[in-house]
């Protein structure tokens, strides 16, 4: 068997690879996606100085948070950067019956495509926020979303927490240890295989790559290989909590994940996720 051609691209999985994304994270998505929506929607509850209605969701991807929201009668919009995976979370919510509007869009512009005090809360899953691989890149993204949340609005990012990722990764070197496994695609019935591991890029900047080898066989034995090779920097609480204040928030708070519900940071034991609640007072 040929493993056919090896392509090496940034933002593969959002791209090139989008229709395999509900494919990949098919048990994340109905499983961690609905629990991971209550936290928000905790800390909308507790943090937002306002009823949060018009949500809008931050690097949506094929809409898996973004249409969860929805179906909780939340008025959502979704913007993602790349619009092969907006144009999959369109399809996925005109079969739904739901009415969700999506934009192609830079989470560093959000000014230029929606007017100034337009949401309610602003919401970033999936780790999406160390994306930013800059600190000047995360400040812009604050600054957007504190553009257009409301007065009392509420921007909310969930995140790993870098002490944990990084002493982990400490102990082997600066790489991870390889994860293999494989899933099936239900319409095209093709098999696709994956390795996934992460190698530092850089200890003083919390940046690293994460790599992922995929594999696409047929049925009839061909095959397509990926090397999806991403750049991603880890924040500290107070690096969040800082940026935030310096982009306009007046309220900042790094919360920890921990059993479908939220701790401040400070006063938590382990905390392998962080949550970031910035408000707009």
């Amino acid at each position: 068997m040929s493993l056919g051609w090896l392509f090496v691209v940034e933002h593969l999985l959002y791209t090139r690879l989008a229709r395999y994304y509900d494919v990949i994270y098919r048990e994340y998505l109905e499983r961690v996606v609905p629990r991971l929506v209550d936290v928000y929607e905790s800390v909308f509850r507790e943090y937002a100085g306002r009823p949060v209605r018009d949500v809008l969701d931050v690097a949506c991807g094929t809409g898996g948070p973004t249409l969860e929201l929805a179906r909780r009668g939340y008025r959502v919009v979704g913007v993602d950067l790349h619009s092969e995976v907006v144009e999959i979370a369109r399809e996925k919510a005109a079969r739904s019956g739901l009415s969700v509007e999506f934009h192609v869009g830079d989470a560093r512009s959000l000014d230029s495509l929606f007017p100034a005090e337009s949401f309610d809360a602003v919401t970033m899953f999936f780790t999406s926020i160390n994306y930013m691989a800059t600190l000047e890149d995360l400040e812009k993204l604050l600054r957007s979303a504190h553009y257009v949340l409301r007065q009392g609005g509420v921007f909310v990012a969930d995140t790993p927490n870098p002490y944990i990722f990084f002493y982990h990764l400490g102990t082997r070197s600066g790489q991870s240890a390889p994860l293999a496994w494989s899933t099936e695609d239900p319409e095209t019935r093709e098999t696709v295989t994956l390795l996934d591991w992460v190698e530092v890029a850089n200890w003083a900047e919390g940046l690293h790559k994460l790599k992922r080898l995929v594999i696409i066989a047929g049925e009839n034995g061909e095959t397509r290989t990926y090397l999806i090779s991403d750049t991603l920097r880890h924040y500290t609480a107070t690096e969040l909590t800082l940026a935030a204040r310096i982009a306009g928030f007046n309220k900042a708070e790094a919360l920890c994940q921990q059993e479908g519900r939220t701790v401040k940071a400070r006063e938590a034991g382990e905390c392998r996720r962080l949550i970031l609640a910035a408000v707009k007072t």
